[in-house]
């Protein structure tokens, strides 16, 4: 408190001096209002801005399944956590009260009757029509034009016996078509199958024995080949796209680097980094975080202080000088680009001062 006081009375003496001088404040000591780190010198450095995004390696082709039907008792589960599977394997069924492979049998027993009749019925118009034309061909009594007429006459009547049986059996045959694909629709409900070649990412625990709920995901699909480093911050599309290459740094402290290729998503969610060169042949686990760091402004051997030391009001910026006797001075200064660590200076201050640095 004796401090306070001292920088209380010293700085009403500064305020008024006719001759304007500039606000004196003692260093040492410990302070209330805040804690000092010390005093840095300015210099010419490197002020640099960077952004860093965060990416995940994973599977960029990955389904979620799920039951179209609902309150279904689940049969069974055909495979398990991490396994291997093929496109169209079935993976998880429910229990049906029909006997679905005997109805498609017998459906399709019905088509290829039908296709037969038609057949059949096929051969016999030919057979009329062959039959007609012989007739005609050996009238005597026809001259040729006449001929030509008798059979076109008798074509359109064979044509029109024949029309209707013949459409009778194609909509017959279409309503089975129709059937079976009822019936097989009924069956994927009731089924789970792969629709890609894969691994079991995920499969919900215990399903055997409950009830099927629509939409609810049970089992997870991944494809192992198509895996990529992946960013879902909005602002990797904004600072990335477009970009030849990108360095993508793990997480771990190996030291390894991976070269890659951004890629805006279809969807325009993020981007996926496609590794190139020596970088597409590296094992690396699913999972794996890493970083990609981007420059985002770059001031060369500028006048820069700690970021640290800057202090604002309003539209007011200002630094805190130290001078020889370990006074602390208020100075406004005029700011540039600001980095990581450091700030640019602009004007207010020159190289070799020192400003306060508070934690």
């Amino acid at each position: 408190m004796l401090f306070f006081a001292l920088c209380m009375t010293l700085s009403l003496a500064g305020c008024t001096d006719a001759e304007g001088e500039e606000e004196l404040v003692l260093l040492y000591g410990e302070e209330e209002t805040e804690e000092v780190a010390g005093d840095l010198p300015v210099e010419y450095t490197d002020v640099v801005k960077t952004e860093s995004i965060s990416v995940r390696y994973r599977a960029a082709d990955k389904v979620d399944l799920s039951f179209d039907v609902e309150r279904f008792k689940i049969d069974s589960v055909l495979v398990t956590n991490g396994e291997a599977v093929k496109r169209g394997q079935l993976l998880i069924s429910l229990e049906s009260n029909n006997d679905i492979e005997a109805e498609r049998a017998d459906i399709l027993y019905e088509i290829e009757r039908l296709e037969l009749l038609k057949a059949r019925t096929l051969d016999e118009k030919e057979y009329d029509i062959t039959l007609a034309r012989f007739n005609i061909a050996v009238d005597g009594r026809l001259g040729v034009r006449e001929k030509e007429e008798k059979e076109k006459e008798a074509i359109e009547e064979i044509d029109k016996k024949y029309y209707y049986i013949l459409q009778g059996y194609d909509d017959d045959i279409a309503i089975k078509y129709l059937e079976l694909q009822y019936l097989e629709q009924s069956n994927a409900d009731h089924n789970i199958y792969a629709p890609m070649d894969g691994i079991v990412e995920y499969l919900r625990e215990g399903l055997e024995g409950t009830t099927s709920v629509i939409g609810k995901t049970v089992i997870t699909l991944k494809d192992p080949d198509d895996m990529y480093f992946f960013a879902s911050d909005p602002l990797a599309v904004t600072y990335l796209e477009g970009m030849e290459s990108v360095l993508i740094t793990p997480n771990s402290s190996s030291g390894i680097q991976y070269e890659a290729v951004p890629e805006v998503l279809e969807d325009g969610s993020g981007l996926k980094f496609i590794l190139t060169g020596d970088s597409a042949m590296e094992s690396i686990a699913e999972g794996t975080n890493g970083y990609i760091t981007i420059e985002l402004g770059r001031r060369d051997n500028v006048l820069s202080i700690p970021k640290a030391a800057v202090h604002r009001a309003g539209d007011k910026t200002y630094v805190y000088v130290v001078d020889d006797d370990g006074y602390r001075r208020y100075r406004e200064v005029v700011i540039g680009l600001e980095g990581d660590t450091r700030t640019e200076i602009v004007s207010g201050l020159e190289a070799g001062e020192r400003v306060a640095v508070n934690f």
